[in-house]
């Protein structure tokens, strides 16, 4: 009797083990359905190079949608593979969730130096090469030393930490190829390089634009300051408080502003924010 009880109980505890798995495996397929579908409509033709205001601020939103669609999928199949992440309070994962986003944002759409020097010399042609395939992916094979290739390799390295794809793979297989300046064929990287050619493709046009003598730049709220509804969006509601941190950055075209999402708290907390 006792032998049999223990058998029951060792099924029961794989049966459980199967179920987790099964639901993070099925929340991963999710994912990758729902990246596939905006993959198939997120085309940038080469006339955005030379991009007037009103475009150069809607791929602004496209970059900063499929950013905020990322970081959201990341925190879906992390949660799915952690239980204790998984129990955190409402108040909890909103900080996480928002907070990755803030990462991945300053992260993507974030430029430094060199690659604005690099992104000055981009011209049209080369610039349609890497937009005018449906797959990103393909564009990374069709063209492994691009300026989108490098992109892509830096800023996964910088933006999926080796705790988050060990959290979701078990491994990091993912890393290890690109770190040797490859690009894996999988659904992941492919959503990733799907956000990544949209902030590159930001980068370049941003910077064709500035080159023409036009004024944009990129802003952020600083922790602490008061909430201005002119210069932010708070991720929740009430918009009340002061500013945690900024989830995803504001930018100023010429004379118009597209606010910053900002995550607020109690004054008083502020400065206790990491």
């Amino acid at each position: 009797m006792r032998k049999r009880d223990s058998d029951i109980l060792l099924l029961k505890r794989e049966l459980e083990g199967l179920q987790r798995e099964n639901s993070r495996l099925n929340k991963q397929i999710k994912s990758k359905q729902s990246v596939n579908k905006r993959d198939k409509v997120f085309a940038v033709p080469k006339e955005f190079i030379t991009a007037r205001q009103s475009e150069l601020l809607e791929l602004f939103k496209v970059a900063s949608t499929l950013v905020h669609d990322f970081a959201r999928s990341i925190t879906s199949l992390v949660i799915s593979s952690d239980n204790c992440i998984g129990r955190a309070d409402a108040a909890e994962q909103s900080w996480n969730r928002n907070s990755l986003e803030a990462y991945l944002s300053r992260t993507m759409l974030g430029t430094r130096t060199e690659e604005r020097e690099e992104a000055f010399e981009i011209d049209a042609v080369r610039f349609d090469r890497i937009m005018r395939f449906r797959d990103p992916l393909d564009a990374l094979m069709q063209y492994p030393s691009s300026s989108f290739s490098r992109f892509c390799q830096t800023r996964y390295l910088a933006a999926v930490s080796s705790e988050i794809e060990a959290a979701i793979f078990r491994n990091l297989d993912q890393r290890a190829f690109v770190s040797r300046g490859g690009h894996p064929s999988t659904w992941f990287y492919r959503a990733f390089a799907t956000m990544a050619r949209s902030a590159w493709a930001l980068h370049v046009v941003m910077a064709k634009y500035c080159s023409a003598g036009q004024s944009v730049r990129m802003f952020y709220a600083r922790r602490g300051s008061k909430y201005a509804e002119e210069y932010m969006e708070s991720v929740a509601a009430p918009a009340s408080g002061c500013v945690a941190f900024t989830v995803t950055p504001g930018v100023k075209v010429g004379d118009t502003v597209v606010a910053c999402m900002v995550f607020l708290c109690d004054p008083q907390d502020a400065n206790n924010v990491q």
